[in-house]
């Protein structure tokens, strides 16, 4: 099998196909009132975990998470549950969904490495997660001095599970020379999907409140001993590849690094796109806008460009914006006389490729005001503008 690009081992929508997505439509109505309740019953039953909870009662810890899955709608299937070797304490799996270590706990009772320490949801945090060897001996103290199991996941991030596995970590082959790999697989009605590229922890939480149900597989392949002489990258790579070829998958040379470049290279085009799709679109509003907003500048070179165009986009008349400015409806900062002259420059410039042979949009009733030209309405409009500005200051002179 060709080895996949590093595009092809993650979804970058929700939703697979169009067809689903018109039932996804159908369903959002029940599906934001689901998740929402699942909120509430899920905040009750981490709150009362964690009144409740004392780490040693593993059997009420248990009945949380079962509650918690529950609600969540997280139905776990053991395929060969005879498979299990209870003598191999390190549990070694694909990467699939955020919450994996749930389903894998209610069958196996172990713990997952985290960044919180939730004992209700099973995750402990060990010390060292930035440093490898010493998070790796923190593991290993914690087989020494505790019999609960614990669940890796060396990919890091999950995958769409359909095309291939990223690399895994060689730490994880630094715990026991004993692992046994276990396979993971989700499934969900309307083919919804349980991570994107871009997604977060929140969003790929809120899906799953979302969905009806999510179906989490479990299968067990035979336990994994180190040979002799064999380094940690290769057996970590042997874990790998025992756990694709039984998913009918490939093990890639990628790593959780280059899925964070790739999420901030896609992130980037997806800006560009739309920047780009916006400013094709703009150009025939910013005509019409540059015309009308170039004729009130000249009557009222005081007057930024931007809060011409802000209320010229409102009401769409040069008469009607040169009358909310003097009326004191437009606000805006004067500006200075320098600032005065590029402005007048920039919107000639904006304005070379336009005929601009009326002073307005709107079409003057009067056939007097027909035939004016434009520099007898920009004088008229002028002596207006001085009107209205000594009477609204006071300076008419009182006979």
């Amino acid at each position: 099998m060709a080895s996949p690009d590093i595009k092809d081992l993650f979804y970058k929508t929700r939703f697979v196909s169009g067809l689903h997505l018109l039932g996804v439509v159908f369903y959002s109505p029940i599906g934001l009132v689901l998740a929402l309740l699942r909120v509430f019953i899920s905040l009750q039953a981490y709150l009362l975990a964690l009144l409740l909870l004392i780490p040693e009662l593993s059997f009420i810890r248990g009945l949380v998470l079962r509650l918690i899955s529950l609600v969540l709608g997280i139905f776990v299937i053991e395929e060969n549950p005879s498979q299990r070797d209870k003598s191999a304490r390190v549990l070694v799996a694909n990467h699939v969904t955020v919450l994996d270590h749930i389903p894998v706990h209610l069958v196996t009772g172990c713990f997952s490495p985290s960044a919180w320490d939730v004992w209700p949801l099973c995750l402990k945090v060990f010390e060292g997660s930035q440093d490898k060897h010493t998070f790796a001996t923190n593991l290993r103290n914690h087989l020494g001095s505790c019999l609960t199991p614990l669940l890796l996941q060396p990919e890091e991030t999950p995958t769409n599970g359909r095309v291939g596995l990223l690399r895994f970590s060689p730490w994880c082959a630094t715990i026991s020379p004993t692992v046994q790999p276990v396979c993971l697989q989700s499934w969900r009605p309307l083919e919804i999907t349980t991570s994107t590229v871009s997604a977060t922890f929140s969003t790929d939480l809120f899906w799953f409140l979302f969905s009806p149900v999510t179906i989490i597989r479990i299968r067990y392949l035979p336990v994994v001993k180190r040979q002799e002489g064999e380094s940690d990258e290769d057996m970590a790579d042997r874990i790998a590849q025992s756990i694709a070829k039984e998913l009918g998958l490939v093990s890639t040379k990628f790593t959780a690094k280059d899925k964070h470049e790739y999420k901030k290279r896609y992130l980037l085009e997806l800006s560009r796109s739309s920047v780009t799709h916006s400013s094709q679109s703009a150009p025939r509003i910013s005509y019409e806008m540059q015309r009308m907003a170039s004729q009130v500048a000249e009557v009222l070179p005081y007057v930024p460009y931007d809060a011409i165009i802000r209320d010229l986009s409102r009401t769409r008349s040069v008469d009607l914006t040169i009358s909310n400015v003097l009326e004191g409806a437009v606000r805006f900062t004067p500006l200075q006389p320098e600032q005065r002259a590029s402005t007048s420059s920039s919107s000639r410039t904006q304005m070379s490729a336009a005929v601009s042979s009326e002073a307005s949009c709107s079409f003057p009733r009067s056939a007097q005001d027909r035939m004016m030209t434009f520099v007898e309405r920009k004088a008229r409009l002028i002596e207006s503008a001085r009107q209205r500005y000594m009477e609204k200051h006071g300076l008419v002179d009182k006979q």
